[in-house]
Order: structure tokens, then C-alpha cells, then sequence
């Protein structure tokens, strides 16, 4: 009897750590979608659902764990809650508007303790662990968020990747099929460049499915289709992103994705698996249904053992979805799109290659030819530009002009860099050298950043190269565009938001902080008669506010004092004295 009690616990670590959990929804009553996972957000996938809700709504654990972390920023998720669970996934409720007692006491106690709003901090399985159902916090709109809500994950604890939470048996109401809007045909040349696009408006058939009644005469051999399409499920009318998308030639599956699992290193290859340029110029996506040669993420559905509805879920095509036509001979091709719930969407069309006498050749004046797949530095004393071999999806022939610029605040002249239309994967470094030479005492102000089109600076920040015989400067850059060295001495501004000198009757006070350039980093400190004080940062609307509750300096008179430090370190020092 003693031998067998001493398996029982000897084996209840790993059967807590195998057992399937049922999971729970993060809100009470009816989940209303407002954004799916996979949703084709700027530079990113979105990595799970958002679910709206009033401000202060309860947030649930979603089942048993313990919570592993707990973050706290200005941007981002804003205060954010994560949960490990035994099974090997991990739940993530973001934008949180308030906090359990225990966990913000735990940060109030950190802040405090290192005098910084923000915050991660990570916690051990004894710290907090919860069941199914506590009560975590409250829905809220901090961080980068437009509208209260939450923002809810699913990952997988291993290596952090998000997966989607509608495999979770969550009860989200879903019998609508996904919209396809249009259809986007693109001809392409030997190297799989864009020679040709045009957007076609489907119609429905008598069968429920979407046509194109007239064949699609192309000029080229090679061709790739993109579909824009947005997903509804039944509780609210908002447009979401759709599940999956799959190609067929004939009956022969051809190309196909799944949004089941998208790792962070990889998101970001959305800028090849749409129409970049499409997007950029006009906001408007388009999933293509074919892959670029320097793509590195495809987003296939994952196999499982049981509970496969459909054949197309078993195989993983290696085709990379480029129709190659013949000459003369009609292609029937057949396009769907599928929501999570199990609702397709289809449209048929018919493909037929018309090779014309003279075809015309796009105009590809460069520079250099950049290939994709390799790294590459353009050099030329003035400039250097390095790209990893991950950085371009195909080969670029790239272009660059250099445009003087006298202007005030411009330390060299705006070098133009290729087009803002071709996307640049992760980053690149671009060292650029002044037109003349900086005063030891304005370089710590000299940043490098690029020209909005109201032309407003956007800062990269960087550094000057030690050592480099050019006396260039250097930052990370993550798109095309048209980039300078600038200088910046000016300091913040502070401005109150709601501050008067009687505050008997206060919750608080606010001010405005803002900088002269974008992008640039903001430190703050604030003090009530000389103590620190927690101030909350609010990035998206330039606001600190101080919370009485958060150490109430008593009856009296007292001096509220702020000191603002921008990226460059330009410094403003504001001061007010009020009565409590």
C-alpha cells in the first residue's frame, strides 16, 4: 500500500502536466468578435481575438494555472496578465484596465520600489496560481488600443508562439461564410516580379458560389491571384479576418493556409503573404494565393490525428500557387476561403493565355540588383546600406537619388531610397555621413530619420561608427523611403491636461507631454515635494496622469515637480503648486 501511494505521487506531476483541460470563455455572456486571429494587421498578424466589452468588465482565468507573468507599458498591450497552464499552453488577456488586488498590489510594490511605471515581471508557479474562472482583472483600453476591449491569446509555452484560441471550444456563434469583395490578377515574369495587376469585381451564381461570367485573357505565361475577403461571425456586423484560403486547378489543390499558428519571429512575413503595395497606397488587403521566393513562413494547416473534416486539411502542396498557363487552352481555376467554424466561401473562374507579338517590358531602371535570398552592402562613402539575407521576399532592382538639402535642422542630404512600395523584412542598418562637420557639442543631437509626407521627422535614433574613416551615422531602419541626418535641441513640451492649484476634491491631475519629432523615446520623472510619485503613461494620447490613490501626500500645500527627457536628451523641467 505504501509502494503504491509513493507511483501515485510520483507520477501526478506528469499527469498534470499531460491532462487535456476544458477551458472556459475570459468574459461572461456572449463573446462578441471584433478581431480574429490571423487578421492582417500593419507589419503583423494579429495574434488572437479581440473581444468587445465595457471598461471594467470582468476578465476570467481562463482555466487552472498560475500566473507566469504580468507587464505594465505605455504602448503595446498596456497592463497585460499572463497565465501558464499544465497542459503546455499559456492565456494572455491584454489592455487591462484594472488588476486583482494581489497582482497590482505586487506591481504598485515594484514601481515603487524602482521608481518606473513600467514594468515585467515574471513569477514562479507558487507566486499566483489560479483556478478556472478567478477573477484576474477588468477589461480596459490601455496601451495601444482604440476602444475598450480585450485582447485575448492563446500560446503555446514552448518558444512563446501564439496559436488560435477558436481551437479552444470557445462559444462564439458562427453559421455566416466569409465575404470575397474582389479578386486581384496579377501577370508575372520569369522571376516572379509583377509585370501586370488588375482587380475584378465577382458575381454571385445560382449555386450560392461567386463568378467571373467572362474569361480572364492574360499576356503572360505565369500568373497569381489574390482575393480580398473579411469573415462575420453572428453577433456583431464588424468585417474580421478570415480563417484559410485554398487554390485549385481543376480539382487538383494547388496552394492553401491555415491561421493556426503563427510564431512572433515570423509574423511579420504578412508583408508576402499580401499585396504590400496594394495596401500601402490604397489600405486595402489582399491574401495572395501564391508564395514569394524569399518567403520563409507559410502558414499551412497543421496536421492532426483525429478530427480532420476535410481532404484538403491532409496534404501540405508544395506548389507554390504560380499558375503556369499554355498557351491558347482555358485554365478553370476554383478559389475558396474558410472561417474557423467551418463556413467556405468559393469563386470559380476561368484563365486563358493569349501570348501577345510585343509584349511590353517594364521599366526597371537601377542602380544595383539587389537578389533576394542573399545579403547584400551598397557602399559608396556617402552611404552604406546593409541587408540581411532575409530581407527582401524578391529580387530588387533597386534605385536610390541623392536630393541636397539645406533646411534647418538637415545635417546631410535626403538619400531616396528605392520606393516605399516594396517591403523591407526585419531591418536593415543605413549609415549616412553629414554634409560637414558637427560641432562636438551638438553630436550626442544628431539623429537619423526619414521625411513623412507632411514632412514631419520620423527618429531611428543611432549612433555615430567609431572609428568609420567617413564619420558616418548609423541606425536600424524596417522600410524604404527617403532618409537624412537630423538635429534635434529642442525639449518637450508639457501641458496640462486637467491640473488646478485647488485639487481638495481630486482624483488626480494630467498633463500632455509631447515631442517635436515622432518615434522618439520620452523619460520621465515626477516628484510631490521632493518623494517620487507613479505617474501612468498613456503613448497614444501623450498623457501622464497621477492617481491620488496611488500616495496621497496629505492636507496642505505642496509642489508637484516633472522633469521630461527626450531620445537625444533635450530636457524640460515643469512645475506647479497645488492644495490638497
Amino acid at each position: 500500500m505504501h509502494l503504491l501511494s509513493s507511483l501515485i505521487l510520483l507520477l501526478l506531476p506528469f499527469t498534470l502536466l499531460t491532462q487535456e483541460l476544458v477551458y472556459d470563455a475570459p468574459l461572461g455572456g456572449p463573446l462578441l468578435v471584433t478581431g480574429t486571429f490571423g487578421e492582417l494587421r500593419s507589419d503583423h498578424f494579429h495574434a488572437g481575438l479581440d473581444f468587445r466589452a465595457s471598461v471594467n468588465t470582468p476578465v476570467y482565468a481562463v482555466a487552472e494555472g498560475f500566473v507566469s507573468r504580468i507587464t505594465v507599458s505605455p504602448g503595446g498591450y498596456g497592463q497585460a496578465v499572463y497565465i501558464d497552464h499544465p497542459d503546455g499552453h499559456r492565456s494572455v488577456y491584454g489592455h487591462l484596465e484594472t488588476l486583482a488586488p494581489a497582482l497590482i498590489d505586487t506591481i504598485r510594490k515594484r514601481q515603487f520600489s524602482e521608481e518606473a511605471f513600467q514594468q515585467n515581471i515574471r513569477f514562479d508557479s507558487t507566486t499566483f496560481p489560479v483556478k478556472r474562472g478567478d477573477k484576474i482583472g477588468g477589461v480596459g483600453n490601455r496601451g495601444h488600443s482604440f476602444g475598450a476591449h480585450l485582447h485575448f491569446e492563446m500560446r503555446e509555452i514552448e518558444g512563446d508562439a501564439p496559436v488560435n484560441p477558436m481551437a479552444f471550444g470557445f462559444d462564439i456563434a458562427d453559421t455566416r461564410p466569409a465575404q470575397i469583395r474582389n479578386l486581384r490578377v496579377y501577370e508575372l515574369d520569369d522571376q516572379g516580379l509583377e509585370v501586370k495587376a488588375r482587380t475584378l469585381t465577382p458575381e454571385a451564381a445560382p449555386n450560392g458560389r461567386l463568378v467571373l461570367n467572362d474569361t480572364i485573357f492574360v499576356a503572360r505565361q505565369r500568373v497569381g491571384l489574390a482575393l480580398k475577403a473579411y469573415d462575420q461571425q453572428n453577433a456583431l456586423p464588424n468585417w474580421n479576418g478570415i480563417y484559410g484560403g485554398e487554390l485549385y486547378v481543376d480539382t487538383t489543390l494547388v496552394y492553401n493556409f491555415r491561421f493556426d499558428r503563427i510564431p512572433f519571429e515570423q509574423t511579420e512575413y504578412l508583408n508576402a503573404m499580401t499585396d504590400y503595395a496594394e495596401w500601402v497606397e490604397n489600405t486595402s488587403w489582399f491574401h495572395r494565393f501564391w508564395t514569394l521566393p524569399n518567403q520563409r513562413f507559410e502558414a499551412r494547416p497543421r496536421v492532426q490525428n483525429e478530427g480532420i473534416k476535410e481532404q484538403a486539411e491532409k496534404v501540405a502542396p508544395q506548389f507554390n500557387g504560380v499558375l503556369k498557363l499554355q498557351a491558347g487552352v482555358p485554365l478553370p481555376v476554383s478559389m475558396r476561403v474558410l472561417d474557423h467554424a467551418g463556413n467556405v466561401s468559393g469563386l470559380d473562374l476561368v484563365l486563358l493565355y493569349q501570348p501577345e507579338a510585343r509584349l511590353s517590358q517594364p521599366n526597371r531602371s537601377h542602380q544595383y540588383f539587389l537578389p533576394a535570398g542573399e545579403p547584400s552592402i551598397i557602399d559608396n562613402g556617402a552611404l552604406r546600406l546593409e541587408l540581411d539575407d532575409d530581407a527582401l521576399y524578391r529580387n530588387c532592382y533597386f534605385r536610390y537619388a541623392r536630393l541636397p538639402d539645406a533646411s534647418a535642422g538637415h545635417l546631410s542630404a535626403t538619400y531616396s531610397l528605392h520606393d516605399h512600395l516594396t517591403p523591407l523584412h526585419g531591418s536593415a542598418r543605413l549609415s549616412l555621413r553629414p554634409e560637414g562637420r558637427v560641432p562636438d557639442s551638438l553630436r550626442s543631437f544628431v539623429f537619423l530619420g526619414h521625411c513623412t509626407d507632411d514632412g514631419k521627422w520620423v527618429s531611428h535614433g543611432g549612433h555615430w561608427i567609431e572609428g568609420d574613416p567617413a564619420g558616418r551615422f548609423q541606425a536600424s531602419i524596417s522600410s524604404f523611403g527617403d532618409y537624412g541626418l537630423f538635429l534635434d535641441t529642442i525639449p518637450p513640451t508639457v501641458d496640462i491636461n486637467y491640473f488646478g492649484t485647488d485639487l481638495r476634491r481630486a482624483g488626480g491631475f494630467s498633463l500632455l507631454v509631447k515631442d517635436n519629432v515622432i518615434g522618439g523615446r520620452l523619460d520621465f520623472r515626477g516628484t510631490i515635494d521632493g518623494k517620487w510619485v507613479l505617474l501612468e503613461y498613456d503613448g497614444k494620447n501623450d498623457k501622464l496622469t497621477y492617481n491620488f490613490d496611488d500616495g496621497d501626500p496629505g492636507p496642505g500645500q505642496h509642489r508637484f515637480e516633472l522633469v521630461v527627457t527626450d531620445g537625444r536628451g533635450n530636457t524640460v523641467k515643469w512645475a506647479r503648486g497645488f492644495r490638497r
